[in-house]
């Protein structure tokens, strides 16, 4: 039998900046859905004592990234970066896409369009999301539909290679953080897989 440490019942829970009661019974309930779907106090405490989600973060086995800063070039010479934290009190998303001409900015429901050759600037305001990762897997169903109705040939956001290639690019992330940050070329890495498989 495995022994699971709980914050229920712990002796330091109250003062814990990871306290799961705290978080779910709080600010956090409506996240108490991945594992129960009654949110009474009740059941949210018996949810804690009974899944991974009141587990212990100081003794638990994840071994999940809770930070990282990820560099991506690009085949034309484009630049990305990717960073992410764990250790930030409201969950939120930020996307910055610079050009020679212009800057998008992507965050707090907001979509800002900066034009350097003319100075205009335009603010987009996006309609609050209520579906998981800010409305994007409901977009993504939607997606998903409209080709299964009329597919025309062309590929959409949904598609197996553009995941493919998407999470092929996370773990490729990952492996180079278990090598000390080495440089991943992706069509090595995806051949190498091919001849994992």
């Amino acid at each position: 039998m495995k022994l699971v440490c709980t914050c229920i019942g712990c002796a330091i829970e109250a003062s814990c900046p990871y306290s799961a009661p705290r978080f779910y019974l709080g600010e956090g309930q409506a996240w108490a859905r991945h594992f129960t779907e009654d949110l009474t106090r009740e059941n949210i405490v018996k949810g804690l004592k009974e899944t991974n989600y009141g587990r212990c973060v100081y003794k638990s086995d994840n071994n999940v990234v809770d930070h990282q800063v990820v560099n991506m070039e690009f085949t034309g010479g484009a630049t990305a970066t990717f960073s992410m934290c764990g250790f930030t009190r409201h969950q939120e998303r930020r996307i910055q896409i610079m050009g020679t001409k212009g800057e998008i900015r992507g965050e707090e429901g907001k979509i800002k369009v900066m034009d350097f050759v003319t100075h205009e600037n335009t603010e987009i305001q996006i309609p609050e999301q209520t579906s998981g990762h800010g409305g994007g897997d409901s977009g993504i169903v939607r997606s998903f539909l409209k080709e299964v109705c009329g597919y025309n040939g062309s590929e959409g956001l949904t598609s197996a290679s553009a995941s493919v290639r998407s999470h092929l690019m996370a773990f490729a992330a990952e492996q180079s953080r278990l090598n000390n940050g080495q440089s991943i070329e992706l069509d090595d890495f995806y051949k190498k897989l091919l001849v994992q498989v």
